[in-house]
């Protein structure tokens, strides 16, 4: 058996099967959706060997049509611990590394770039230590809207731009940075970054979109705006949109059960097992730098390590924290951001972390 083949097989024997929460606290979650007016969510608990998994609600609030249990829903600046997890694959083949200059894969851009950005590295770039401006609004983007050719060239053009500006403070969260760092891993391997992502994706066995899912299915949750006191659901043909070359920052989705599985490698990787990276890199992605490793936040807390992403284009909202010394993480996205859904997904992290065995058995 050829070693890639082996590696798959381990993975996938890894992988716990999807597992119910009790009753009681579906029906918590069901009135934390009718009080809170979130019309589809997805909340899961994560183990080392199991995925406790409840998937409930509404494509959309003006149809009955309840969402799949293999619904797609958008991962926003989660999506930038996925490219992290690329970037460090590509590490440990000694194909980049955290220390690898900008400049050095671009040296014809050195002459047009502010000067200040001289010696900024990978590892820079996805610990947001760069000082690259944020660019976390759409509004900042519709300068850009002009871009012409194919999404790399998009990202280059994009990125030539963002050079000439006057640089933010280092540790300043920049989606920008994250386009940069796909940048440099597109030139390292020669590879759009959209391939290097399928070509993780697929060893992994986990399937996934660019975009907002419903763009890729209509039976998958669509997005929605608090509008004038009432959701409104954006629609797939609805023309707000992250463009195309900004997916390395925030604009990749994946269903509950994969997105689950990508997060238990992780969970496995900081409780010191191998997989498809080895345990210290997943060290690293969580805990390499105080306060924002590498697509990872973290805190101390209690004198435990604990590391978390929220992520949002402002329709859809992901939640995930780890918590590697209770062996668990969780995650729970739903299809709308409003500050009321986002306080009662916080509760019901809450519920699930701090007495885990409690809504599963």
């Amino acid at each position: 058996m050829k070693k890639s083949a082996l590696l798959l097989l381990m993975l996938i024997s890894s992988f716990g099967f999807a597992q119910q929460f009790t009753e009681a606290f579906q029906s918590q979650v069901k009135k934390a959706q009718q009080a809170h007016q979130i019309p589809a969510i997805s909340v899961n608990l994560i183990t080392p060997d199991s995925i406790f998994s409840f998937v409930n609600g509404k494509i959309r609030t003006v149809k009955k049509a309840r969402i799949p249990q293999d619904a797609k829903f958008h991962l926003g600046s989660n999506s930038k611990a996925i490219t992290a997890f690329i970037a460090k694959h590509l590490s440990e083949q000694g194909i980049i590394n955290w220390d690898t200059r900008f400049f050095q894969l671009f040296p014809e851009l050195e002459n047009s770039s502010n000067p200040a950005y001289l010696d900024i590295t990978l590892g820079q770039l996805l610990s947001h230590n760069a000082g690259i401006n944020a660019y976390t609004k759409g509004a900042d983007l519709e300068k850009f809207n002009t871009l012409k050719g194919s999404t790399s060239e998009k990202r280059y053009a994009f990125t030539q731009e963002i050079l000439k500006e006057k640089p933010s403070d280092p540790g300043t969260y920049s989606n920008a940075g994250y386009v940069l760092a796909a940048l440099m891993l597109e030139k390292s391997t020669e590879k759009p970054f959209k391939t290097l992502l399928d070509e993780t994706m697929n060893a992994l066995d986990l399937d996934y979109f660019v975009g907002f899912p419903n763009k890729e299915n209509d039976t998958n949750p669509w997005g929605h705006i608090n509008s004038k006191g009432s959701l409104t659901a954006l629609g797939p043909d609805h023309e707000y949109k992250l463009p195309a070359y900004m997916s390395s920052a925030g604009d990749i989705a994946m269903n509950s059960q994969d997105y689950a599985r990508f997060l238990q490698l992780h969970l496995q990787g900081l409780l010191g097992k191998d997989n498809f990276l080895e345990a210290e890199a997943y060290q690293e992605l969580h805990f390499g730098l105080d306060n924002y490793a590498y697509g990872w936040g973290n805190i101390s807390k209690n004198g435990y390590q604990i590391s978390y992403h929220d992520g949002s284009a402002g329709t859809y909202y992901c939640h995930v924290v780890v918590f590697p010394h209770k062996e668990i993480a969780v995650a729970i996205m739903a299809n709308t951001a409003t500050k009321d859904a986002v306080n009662a997904i916080y509760s019901l992290q809450k519920s699930i972390s701090d007495n885990p065995k409690n809504v599963t058995e």
